[in-house]
């Protein structure tokens, strides 16, 4: 945060064992058989693979208010979202993500960035959910600058308050136009509801009640 950088995750610690996953040794028929793959395709998908696990990612969503992803990447709502200002120029890196109940297939022509992008961003169907944005890179573990300008910082419906004003603190100060909004439970159903404070300066009491609804 205070550096305004993202760190550049590895995929293969995150919380899906699947993350890479490629087909290896079958190429899939139009008859919905299968054949198996000459030796020297099998010693190329190792290559690949081999490549595949030095790719670093950045992880979006175009959902915020999405239960699941407060409580699995938010520390139990307790974490904040970031929103960015994404420039046109850079749209091309963020590579949205495909849901398949199938591996992806890497062809028999090529190993290049191209042809590897869609092993790097396709997931389960199972977590179709996120709608999920991945801007990868060709290392991992290593700070990258935010893809645009941060215009927004969300915090959890049980983010604590003394956290919020520290972040509040270190955040407007590098931005006092920064648009500062809390999470809040919704009044009648089981949802969110985002609630933005106008002054950055003076933020609402009321925020560091526990799960209020609205």
């Amino acid at each position: 945060m205070s550096n305004q950088k993202n760190w550049i995750a590895d995929p293969y610690e995150f919380n899906d064992p699947f993350e890479f996953s490629l087909i290896e040794k079958f190429l899939p028929l139009s008859n919905g058989k299968l054949e198996r793959l000459e030796e020297e395709h099998i010693l190329r998908i190792q290559a690949i693979q081999e490549q595949i696990s030095q790719f670093g990612v950045v992880c979006y969503s175009s959902d915020y208010t999405n239960n699941l992803l407060w409580a699995h990447y938010a520390d139990n709502h307790k974490g904040m979202c970031l929103v960015f200002d994404i420039p046109d120029d850079k749209v091309p890196d963020l590579h949205k993500v495909s849901y398949s109940k199938k591996f992806p297939f890497v062809g028999l022509n090529g190993s290049n960035i191209k042809d590897i992008i869609p092993v790097v961003t396709t997931k389960s169907i199972d977590w179709a959910y996120e709608q999920e944005y991945r801007e990868v890179f060709l290392l991992k573990n290593k700070l990258h600058d935010y893809p645009g300008e941060l215009k927004e910082i969300i915090f959890g419906c049980r983010t604590l308050f003394d956290d919020i004003k520290i972040v509040r603190d270190i955040s407007v100060g590098k931005n006092e136009n920064l648009k500062i909004s809390k999470m809040h439970i919704a009044e009648n159903y089981y949802g969110l509801v985002k609630d933005t404070n106008g002054d950055n300066k003076d933020l609402p009491k009321f925020w560091s009640l526990k799960n209020i609804k609205m």
